[in-house]
């Protein structure tokens, strides 16, 4: 499932505009009804680095996505983990504006948080500050995550063994 999705996303959303998907979140929002929302992660063709709200709606034949919004990861000034000493699955991302998030578990917060870093590390440089995270996870290796949070992994050969596809 998480390879199609993946797929799908690049097909549909992506690929059409030369841009290479990294990391994929589900997130929750107040009023799901049928439809399901991702945070993705992109690297244009001009190496910019995008965070994209998605929305997916399925219909009768296939999945259809629209882009809800995008926000430039060098506009990114603060990510909030809620709670560090807790299981939360809640985090803030600060923009000109705060965006609230829940993802389905606390372990893909973290694959997300960190693939954000790898992107900043190696396309930005820039200063983002992350508060209220376990320091151990935020920073650890792979083998600290819970591999039952996520189904894929990518790699590229700029960003070495960055984490991409998780629930």
């Amino acid at each position: 499932m998480a390879a199609l999705l993946r797929k799908a996303l690049k097909k549909e959303v992506f690929h059409p505009d030369g841009d290479r998907l990294f990391a994929v979140i589900e997130v929750m929002t107040a009023t799901q009804e049928d439809e399901r929302y991702y945070l993705c992660s992109s690297v244009t063709n001009c190496k910019e680095v995008q965070i994209t709200f998605v929305k997916s709606v399925s219909s009768s034949q296939n999945e259809l996505f629209e882009k809800i919004n995008m926000w430039y990861l060098e506009d990114l000034k603060l990510v909030d983990g809620k709670e560090a000493d807790q299981d939360n699955p809640h985090f803030d991302m600060h923009f000109d504006k705060v965006y609230v998030w829940e993802t389905s578990s606390t372990a893909s917060k973290y694959t997300f948080v960190r693939c954000l870093q790898e992107l900043n590390y190696h396309y930005l440089g820039k200063k983002i500050t992350f508060v209220n995270f376990d320091i151990d996870y935020l920073i650890g290796a792979s083998s600290n995550m819970n591999r039952g949070d996520f189904s894929l992994c990518h790699s590229e050969s700029i960003v070495s063994t960055l984490l991409c596809i998780m629930y």
